[in-house]
């Protein structure tokens, strides 16, 4: 049987990591008041790994509580400011589908609901397409009775896709771009003059879902990788002269945290993503160095190329 972890008491807590663990606890009253507002697990155990001996279990020689805290607030800045602007990507992509599947099919919620409007031809998305259809309407069925559906239901008896779009998830727009006909995607994907390629848009679209979500749930985002959506090589990567793999693909800027500014970099107006990348700058220029992690292996951990900052001036198309 596992044996159960005890109970630990603020003080317990901070007692551990200074008398177990090694870590350097400056002031005791600040620590405590910081696991009060965040959490042992949070903290400790969502930002500890850089600065601990492997071998040892215990933190490097050196590392103060406040090194720790110092990079939970970092990641904290990061997510906040990528998922603001990651839902200006949502929004955009909502509304250009909205637009486009009304102008083919008409406001009629009959229209988004019915398998014949999406790519049925294709045997191979049928599955995918019944899935996208079952999820839109537990959307529908779920926000009945919110202030806006209900008020299309019982004026119009209809919910034109426009207004249920804000009721999708990131996800669930990103399918219904896959599962549009060809046609329709390609009237969608002009509006990203950058790109070059409906399947751009559309790996694009899904890795950004899967960072969207980890800002959403407040996960750990500067080190985090997308286990399934992947940038695809675009041109910035090699303008940036990133290193490539044995097997074709670059070691920075397709599963991290950079894919996703170079994912920005392309799906953005040049003023939305001229605001990102300065706040980007500073988030990075204010974050305190020290010797355990220096800044240097921070940024590589984001998988951020040391001349990164090229990206903001580098030809895209």
């Amino acid at each position: 049987m596992p044996v159960k972890k005890p109970f630990l008491t603020y003080k317990d807590q901070i007692l551990k990591l200074r008398n177990e663990k090694g870590l350097v606890i400056n002031d005791e009253a600040h620590a405590i008041n910081i696991l009060t507002q965040i959490g042992y697990f949070s903290l400790i155990n969502g930002y500890k790994t850089p600065f601990k001996d492997k071998a040892t279990g215990c933190y490097i020689k050196g590392t103060s509580f406040e090194d720790i805290e110092n990079l939970y607030y970092f990641d904290e800045a990061l997510r906040e400011l990528f998922f603001k602007y990651l839902l200006k990507v949502e929004q955009k992509l909502k509304s250009h589908i909205s637009y486009y599947f009304s102008q083919e099919h008409g406001n009629s919620m009959d229209a988004y609901t019915s398998l014949y409007k999406y790519d049925f031809q294709n045997p191979e998305k049928v599955p995918d397409i019944f899935r996208l259809l079952g999820e839109i309407n537990r959307v529908i069925t779920t926000n009945f009775y919110t202030e806006n559906l209900n008020h299309y239901i019982v004026n119009h008896e209809n919910i034109p896709l426009w207004v249920l779009s804000r009721k999708l998830t990131f996800g669930n727009i990103s399918k219904m771009l896959d599962m549009l006909p060809v046609t329709l995607q390609t009237k969608i994907s002009k509006n990203y003059p950058n790109l070059t390629s409906t399947s751009q848009l559309s790996a694009i679209i899904s890795m950004l879902v899967l960072f969207r979500n980890t800002c959403a749930h407040n996960d750990r985002l500067y080190n985090y990788k997308s286990n399934k959506g992947k940038l695809p090589s675009l041109r910035i990567h090699s303008e940036l002269g990133l290193i490539r793999l044995s097997n074709g693909n670059y070691l920075q800027g397709k599963q991290d945290l950079f894919a996703v500014t170079i994912a920005l970099r392309y799906l953005l107006e040049d003023n939305s993503f001229s605001c990102f990348f300065n706040s980007l700058k500073s988030i990075i220029q204010n974050h305190p160095d020290n010797t355990v992690f220096p800044k240097t292996a921070l940024i590589k951990n984001m998988g951020f190329p040391v001349n990164w900052q090229d990206i903001a001036v580098l030809p895209v198309k």
